[in-house]
């Protein structure tokens, strides 16, 4: 019995001792940054995770910020989503079945909107994102921006595969 509590005690200091944290600091999952150059605040903001089925988007999974202040900056109203990560389960997409993932956003009181790129080099392609092989999204890769103006929402999902045109 001694040398199973010995064992036990062993084990437990070699593992105490162990640096099992990430040393990439990787970080994992999607971040918003959310801008608004309208004065309102906005509560119960939802994003949307989904793919596409016959033309039409499916969501999975929803994040909702549940009330997003607005402060003026530089003559916009913005707001951030203070670097809050959202790891969504990826594999729901793949079962609808979707190979990339697509976006919408519901302000509270308003239709669902699907979200459409902004950035030059993709302006008016649906913001996607390829599902790696892996269930994981991660550092830059799931950097989603979005700004919403009087009558449009504008969004690009940065990536570390983001090159200037």
């Amino acid at each position: 019995m001694m040398k199973k509590v010995i064992i036990f005690v062993s084990f437990l200091v070699v593992l105490a001792s162990c640096d099992i944290s990430d040393e990439d600091e990787d970080k994992f999952g999607f971040v918003f940054t959310v801008t608004n150059n309208l004065s309102a605040e906005h509560d119960n903001a939802k994003i949307t995770i989904g793919g596409m089925k016959d033309g039409k988007f499916v969501g999975t999974e929803s994040y909702t910020f549940p009330k997003l202040l607005t402060t003026q900056y530089h003559g916009w109203y913005q707001w951030v989503a203070h670097n809050e990560r959202w790891n969504p389960n990826l594999d729901l997409i793949r079962a609808i079945p979707s190979e990339k993932a697509y976006f919408s956003i519901q302000l509270e009181g308003k239709e669902e909107i699907v979200l459409y790129d902004s950035w030059e080099k993709h302006q008016g392609d649906l913001v996607n994102i390829a599902i790696p092989k892996g269930t994981i999204i991660k550092n830059d890769d799931g950097h989603l921006s979005i700004s919403i103006g009087e009558n449009n929402v504008l969004a690009h999902l940065h990536s570390d595969r983001d090159t200037l045109p």
